[in-house]
């Protein structure tokens, strides 16, 4: 089961974290990495940044987690963003699901 927060401004970037929790799963670790998009008004989304994919045990914390990150050229205009997560549990069968997360940010990285 994956978790992730809204995408956010911190530091003058776009940003967004991933992580997973146990739920049923058997194993105790997961390869986890999120992605930012941006939206452009030509109606499709743009991806702009992914972490690194991480080894992680379920979420216990900041040290869990993964982080995408992307400098704004300018914080003037709201934009949408969207900060979609990835979790592939070691040793056991994975969907293609891809959850997210939207929320509207003064960033603009395009």
């Amino acid at each position: 089961m994956s978790g992730r927060d809204n995408p956010h401004v911190t530091g003058g970037d776009a940003s967004g974290h991933g992580w997973w929790g146990k739920g049923n799963c058997k194993n105790d670790y997961a390869d986890v990495y999120n992605c930012l998009y941006e939206y452009y008004t030509d109606g499709y989304w743009y991806k702009k940044a992914c972490s690194p994919t991480k080894k992680l045990k379920p979420y216990g914390g900041s040290t869990w987690r993964t982080n995408a990150r992307k400098k704004c050229n300018s914080e003037s205009k709201l934009i949408s963003w969207r900060n979609h997560v990835d979790v592939n549990v070691i040793d056991e069968p994975d969907t293609a699901e891809k959850p997210m997360n939207q929320a509207a940010i003064k960033c603009v990285a395009n």
